[in-house]
This record gives C-alpha cells, sequence and structure tokens, in this order.
C-alpha cells in the first residue's frame, strides 16, 4: 500500500505516474521474511519517501522508518 500527496500528483502525467510514494506501508505475510522487507522500505526511504510502515501479524508489531532514522516500534 501507498500513498502519495495530492500536490505531487498535479505535476505528473495524466497517462502512467512514475513517482515514489510518500508513505509506503509493507504488511508481513506469513511466507515473508522481515529482511527483505526492511531492505524493500530501505530503498523507497533512499529513492524520496517520507515514511515507511512495517506490520507484522504474527508479532503483533507495527514499525515507522524514516531516513536515517533509528525504527520506532
Amino acid at each position: 500500500m501507498s500513498f502519495v500527496r495530492a500536490d505531487r500528483l498535479k505535476k505528473t502525467k495524466r497517462d502512467f505516474v512514475e513517482l515514489v510514494p510518500d508513505l509506503m506501508v509493507e504488511i508481513k505475510s506469513k511466507s515473508d521474511r522481515i529482511k527483505p522487507l526492511e531492505e524493500k522500505i530501505q530503498l523507497f526511504l533512499q529513492l524520496g519517501s517520507v515514511v515507511g510502515i512495517l506490520i507484522d501479524p504474527d508479532k503483533l508489531t507495527v514499525t515507522v522508518y524514516r531516513l536515517d532514522q533509528t525504527p520506532v516500534m
């Protein structure tokens, strides 16, 4: 899941949007491993996302990631 502020959409092409979301959310499935999900979030942050959220239903945790900051659980 992702979110892009409306003011950023007005500046993009109408047909196909090529931009990094402001907010991205990853929800761990039973078959997912945490490390690849964290790496994906870090990549999006490096590309310009402001916030990444990782939800782990198995551990009942929500972790919030921001670029160059310690994740907050």
